[in-house]
Parts: C-alpha cells; sequence; structure tokens
C-alpha cells in the first residue's frame, strides 16, 4: 500500500517537472533506499536467527556429562 502511493507521486513529480533533474533522479533515489532497506532487514534478519541459534545450542542445559558434576 504504502509503495504504491509512493509511486503514485513518483509518477506525478517526473509527469509535472520532467524537465528537472531531481525528477528524473527521484525514482532513482527511491529505489537505492528500498533496496539499501532490503538489504538491512535482510541482514539484520538472518543475524538474529544466528545468533539465536548460537544462543540456543550453546546455552543448552548439559544433563549428563562423564566426570561433570553441577
Amino acid at each position: 500500500m504504502q509503495t504504491q502511493l509512493v509511486d503514485k507521486k513518483l509518477s506525478v513529480i517526473f509527469d509535472k517537472y520532467r524537465d528537472r533533474d531531481y525528477a528524473a533522479n527521484a525514482q532513482k533515489e527511491v529505489e537505492a533506499i528500498r533496496h539499501r532497506a532490503l538489504t538491512v532487514g535482510a541482514t539484520t534478519t538472518g543475524a538474529a536467527f544466528v545468533l539465536n541459534e548460537v544462543a540456543r545450542l550453546s546455552l543448552r542445559s548439559r544433563k549428563s556429562l562423564p566426570g561433570v558434576t553441577l
């Protein structure tokens, strides 16, 4: 929904101010922002998953280890 609204606004800007540099570059800038957000989101999600798995495996209680008493 939000992307459609931004795309609609960009098309209006481009239609009205086609001869200006900022109108031509607006779509590229928005795509760069979207790409950066996707990259940061995927990296954050991946890192959180890996850290969660490391914590889950390393903090698992050891019920019976030979020679170790708790």
